[in-house]
């Protein structure tokens, strides 16, 4: 054991002065000592190790070859493109002007969602303390999936596949995906294209997102940037299915931050030609030092089919943060929340600790 610890160390040494590496890890563990709903009244308790990452990135030839690679096998199923936990990829950087990129990212590539995603709550999503029965990374809300921010906001791609992004001028991007992994006919992959022109401008951030697949496709367009002291993204998406169904969608996202006080807000609706859905949430929070934060999400959705009642169900997650906002924290919260049409009320009162290094 001992000559296999000594030469692990000796390995790691020599890869980092071979190589410009850069290591880390995560570990969340979750705790909820209360759970309860009105439907069985029962009160019980269960615990997760929301992350157990270690994850590692690195170049060689001036950064004409590089590649990142992930292990986390506590995290969540990725709709299993990703077997043990385990992601990466590798890219070849021949000019400034062209990247090729083999593999993937579970957390999406080329998403386009400012504050609407992952950056409404960030890390206390991920540790499992904000809500997490709704839309932080676009799936339904509450019991029925009907709509998500990623119906509007392009949330990434984040299987394996060819990646090229063509950079013909320092302010324009084309991201092209091919997914070749999935196999199948070459049609089926050209189908399945993503494709995005991205421009970065002085006054912010315009994406449009061609999202195909095999039974239709989505595209979205996408603006972020400041307003002042006021942070902006705004989206709208189209999407449509081989038998010409369409759904419209539009969102909102807003960001104001002070030492003292910040508040977010996103919403988005979906029309299609039957129903229409809406979905919002706002989150103040209170910076009352370095170390210690208050937050409050309060979030509602409406859905609607066809000349069906609407259907209603919302959220409400306070909860607190001890600790540096990216380095180790303690994170407890409440989260009261319906599914159902209001016809089932959940609570429960999550505990966790998080630490990156």
């Amino acid at each position: 054991m001992k000559k296999l610890i000594v030469l692990s160390v000796v390995f790691a040494l020599v890869a980092s002065a071979a190589f410009a590496v850069d290591l880390g890890a995560s570990v969340f563990g979750l705790v909820t000592p209360v759970q309860w709903d009105n439907d069985s009244g029962d009160i019980t308790s269960s615990g997760s190790m929301q992350r157990l990452r270690l994850q590692g990135s690195g170049d060689v030839a001036d950064g004409a070859f590089g590649g990142w690679i992930r292990f986390d096998p506590a995290g969540f199923d990725w709709a299993n493109n990703f077997g043990s936990g385990v992601s990466g990829y590798a890219y070849w950087k021949p000019i400034d002007q062209f990247k090729m990129v083999i593999g993937g990212n579970p957390d999406g590539m080329y998403g386009k969602e400012g504050v609407t995603g992952w950056m409404f709550h960030e890390n206390p999503y991920d540790a499992g303390v904000a809500f997490v029965g709704g839309n932080v990374w676009g799936w339904g809300p509450y019991n029925g999936g009907d709509i998500k921010t990623r119906d509007v906001f392009y949330g990434g791609f984040g299987g394996n596949a060819l990646h090229l992004n063509i950079t013909p001028i320092e302010v324009f991007t084309v991201n092209l995906v091919l997914p070749f992994f999935d196999g199948g006919e070459i049609g089926d992959v050209l189908t399945s294209v993503k494709a995005q022109l991205d421009f970065n401008l002085e006054f912010g951030n315009i994406a449009l997102t061609y999202d195909g697949g095999t039974s239709g496709g989505r595209v979205f367009l996408y603006y972020g940037g400041p307003i002042g002291p006021l942070g902006l993204d705004v989206g709208v998406s189209y999407g449509f299915d081989d038998d010409s169904n369409y759904t419209i969608g539009a969102g909102l996202g807003l960001k104001f931050a002070t030492d003292a006080f910040g508040i977010k807000f996103r919403v988005v609706t979906t029309i299609t030609a039957d129903d229409f859905n809406l979905l919002g949430e706002i989150l103040p929070f209170f910076p009352f030092s370095d170390k210690l934060a208050v937050f409050i999400g309060i979030g509602a959705a409406m859905i609607q089919k066809g000349s069906n009642d609407a259907a209603i169900d919302f959220h409400v997650n306070p909860y607190i943060r001890v600790g540096e906002e990216w380095g180790a924290q303690f994170l407890a919260g409440v989260q009261l929340y319906s599914t159902g049409n209001l016809d089932k009320i959940n609570l429960s009162v999550p505990i966790a600790i998080m630490l990156n290094f």
